[in-house]
């Protein structure tokens, strides 16, 4: 199970028993019933869009399910529940000439977010890897185990789901924005750290990253 999907189990759990106590109904989870789930994600569908009710729904049905494969219940009480539809919006797509400007203004900027940025789009560009791979990639390199940036070659290693390895290539023009954004990322406070990727706070979240 990766880190992220973790996490998102224990977010949902959180938010789950959150309700539960603010609604006065059972905490025990030998005591929760389909209805008592329900009436979560309902309350999420009131508050939130159908994407993070549903995520929510996946999070609590892995928790279920292993609870029940554990033995600490019976039967998972979300067995035969289905979970809430997400509508299949398109994605707003930039238009080229709004790629390029947007470019041009990182590429004009001398600051550490700015050289940051600029890579990021860059390697988003040359690549179309998924959020999560680029939020990922490692910098580090005295350990070619743990590093992801090969700049002589122009190549970056991401891994996917299911833990796949692949290596993506990336042209001279974001080669050259990834160089003069490490130059800067050397002298942040965090620069000690693996993640490619820093912001003010240190290493950068998929939010932070879209």
């Amino acid at each position: 199970m990766s880190p992220r999907t973790q996490e998102t189990y224990s977010e949902s759990v959180r938010q789950f028993q959150a309700f539960l106590a603010a609604q006065a109904m059972p905490l025990e989870v030998s005591h929760i019933h389909r209805e008592h789930i329900e009436a979560f994600i309902s309350h999420l569908l009131g508050k939130w869009k159908p994407a993070t009710a549903n995520n929510r729904f996946r999070g609590l049905q892995g928790f279920f399910k292993w609870l029940s494969d554990e033995g600490e219940v019976k039967e998972s009480p979300m067995s035969r529940m289905k979970p809430p539809r997400v509508p299949l919006d398109p994605p707003d797509v930039l238009r080229e000439d709004q790629l390029k400007a947007l470019v041009a203004t990182c590429d004009k900027g001398q600051e550490t977010d700015d050289r940051r940025d600029a890579a990021i789009i860059r390697v988003f560009i040359d690549t179309g890897a998924r959020l999560s791979e680029v939020t990922n990639l490692r910098w580090d390199p005295s350990d070619d185990a743990n590093n992801d940036v090969d700049l002589a070659l122009g190549i970056l290693r991401v891994i996917g789901k299911g833990g796949r390895e692949r290596t993506l290539a990336v042209g001279k023009k974001t080669v050259r924005a990834l160089d003069r954004y490490l130059r800067k990322r050397s002298q942040h406070r965090d620069s000690d750290t693996n993640l490619l990727w820093l912001g003010y706070r240190g290493r950068m979240t998929p939010s932070e990253l879209r």
